[in-house]
């Protein structure tokens, strides 16, 4: 299903379904309350460079290698890459999804983007008797405003309850690439930092603390550059994964 077909049938869904119930979304700096439906997995396509899976996926392209996630290839693989970043948990999730359902309301974009709700398509994937996913769709295409989906990801995934869900060397990564775009640079230079970039990095990710405990970005951007330049030494460019 390419781009324009999903496009137009999760707009059918809007138009001709009703909403399953309604959550506030902190979209655009103020909570907007929003209509839940149940959109077909079918319509969906998993972010592959979602936070929890990124150091796998900059891995595997970084040795000029193509996911194309509108593809069953590329859609199989970022289902291992979201399944072993925490099996055991996901072995557990996945029981109780069988039992009781989802739950938790996922978010995506109006051409079927997954923006927050990966993991939890992933094994309603794995369930025959469920064939939708219950989702808020936020006013914008995936590359309709990236900048602004890219904030609202990083606030509503890594707020201070969710830092820990994650893997260390994904929020590294997250951080890096935030400051890459925000800035425009293509590194962190403690001799030529952009401080509003630091600042808006702040904005978004909360009070994340480094190693020892202190709230400092631009010590884990240092950290970065240090595991960048370690992979370097051993021509293992970017490959995250060996870290």
């Amino acid at each position: 299903m390419n781009k324009e077909v999903r496009i137009q049938k999760i707009k059918d869904v809007l138009t001709n379904e009703s909403p399953v119930g309604k959550i506030d979304i902190p979209w655009k700096d103020k909570l907007e309350p929003m209509d839940v439906y149940q959109i077909p997995l079918a319509y969906l396509i998993y972010n592959k460079y979602n936070g929890r899976i990124l150091s796998r996926t900059k891995s595997y392209e970084n040795q000029n290698l193509i996911i194309d996630v509108e593809e069953e290839k590329g859609k199989n693989l970022i289902e291992d890459f979201l399944w072993f970043s925490k099996e055991q948990k996901n072995k557990e999730t996945l029981e109780s999804l069988k039992k009781l359902g989802q739950e938790k309301v996922g978010i995506i974009t109006q051409d079927g983007i997954i923006i927050d709700g990966n993991r939890r398509a992933m094994l309603l994937n794995k369930i025959n008797h469920i064939d939708y996913f219950k989702a808020v769709v936020l006013p914008v295409m995936y590359d309709g405003n990236p900048l602004e989906i890219e904030k609202f990801e990083t606030k509503y995934q890594l707020g201070e309850e969710r830092k820990l869900d994650y893997n260390p060397i994904e929020i590294y990564l997250k951080i890096q690439s935030l400051y890459m775009q925000l800035s425009g640079k293509s590194f962190y230079s403690a001799e030529s930092v952009d401080k509003n970039a630091i600042k808006k990095i702040y904005e978004w990710i909360g009070n994340y603390k480094n190693i020892n405990g202190e709230s400092d970005i631009e010590f884990t951007l240092s950290v970065m550059n240090l595991m960048d330049e370690y992979l370097e030494w051993f021509n293992y460019n970017g490959i995250y994964t060996t870290l």
